[in-house]
């Protein structure tokens, strides 16, 4: 259940901590604990208190992630409670599936809001012996999971409402956007369009892909 999922997010939260502590790559088996963080889209319970108490099965991990998280860091998991749900194996593969159907046998990839690394995980072996891949995560501690779990990728723990990014530059840009109503307005370039969130994933990374490259994202019926 939703408690459940909670202790291995809290689980996950402590091995980053542990290891931005030493500096040591992750372990397997702590690969493996990282790997079961789910973020906490629809774990509001974790969050949720009351003069000083928590709902039943989050009295330990309600206290334990205030004393793990930075201020900021624990208003933007508080705040992912509304969008963070991370990319399905189901839905994954058979995007992957497309790609290879439609062409694409690797090269540059990018990946914005990438979460812990669902789409770079379970790329097809031959396209991933190919390909650079780079992403970014706005959450700091989904953007160090994704950094322990896949050391060798590009991955950047940036806001891509914020950061440049190179023109006609991708081969491929895939991905999972998040969907809010919110109106972006502070990216330097794009901000004065007034996209609203999966609009404006949308319309930046289309400049991003070269001519002739591919866009696949996960989209919404609006």
């Amino acid at each position: 259940g939703a408690a459940l999922k909670a202790r291995d997010n809290l689980r996950a939260v402590e091995i980053v901590k542990e290891l931005d502590r030493t500096g040591a790559p992750a372990t397997r088996e702590q690969q493996e604990s990282l790997a079961k963080y789910v973020g906490w889209g629809g774990l509001k319970n974790a969050f949720n208190e009351t003069d000083g108490e928590f709902p039943k099965g989050f009295e330990t991990i309600g206290p334990r992630l205030k004393e793990l998280l930075t201020q900021e860091e624990y208003d933007t998991a508080r705040r992912s409670i509304q969008y963070a749900h991370y990319t399905a194996e189901k839905v994954v593969r058979p995007m992957w599936d497309a790609a290879v159907r439609l062409g694409f046998k690797g090269g540059r990839v990018f990946e914005p809001g990438m979460g812990t690394g669902n789409f770079l995980g379970m790329m097809p072996p031959e396209i991933a012996a190919n390909t650079q891949y780079a992403g970014l995560e706005f959450d700091y501690i989904t953007a160090r999971i994704a950094q322990l779990l896949y050391p060798q990728s590009g991955i950047q723990h940036a806001d891509f409402t914020k950061v440049p990014l190179a023109k006609n530059a991708y081969d491929l840009v895939i991905g999972n956007p998040p969907f809010s109503g919110t109106v972006i307005r502070s990216d330097p370039e794009y901000g004065k369009l007034g996209f609203v969130l999966h609009d404006f994933f949308f319309a930046k990374s289309i400049d991003a892909v070269r001519p002739g490259g591919m866009l696949m994202f996960v989209t919404s019926a609006g």
